[in-house]
């Protein structure tokens, strides 16, 4: 199993939008590594953040 994942991969573990993971992001509600800049940055994930994104949000 992946212990760093793509915003892609953490929305579909936690069953919500790519755009919702960014938002928790962006509100600091979901740890996340930033990579690149501007429009093309992609974000590294960890599952353990994922896990406790999913505790604080009472799902799963």
């Amino acid at each position: 199993m992946k212990e760093i994942l793509s915003r892609k991969e953490a929305a579909k573990a936690i069953g919500v939008s790519p755009r919702t993971i960014l938002r928790a992001i962006q509100a600091r509600q979901l740890d996340a590594v930033k990579i690149g800049e501007g429009k093309t940055c992609s974000y590294m994930i960890s599952r353990s953040a994922v896990s406790e994104y999913i505790h604080r949000r009472g799902r799963k």
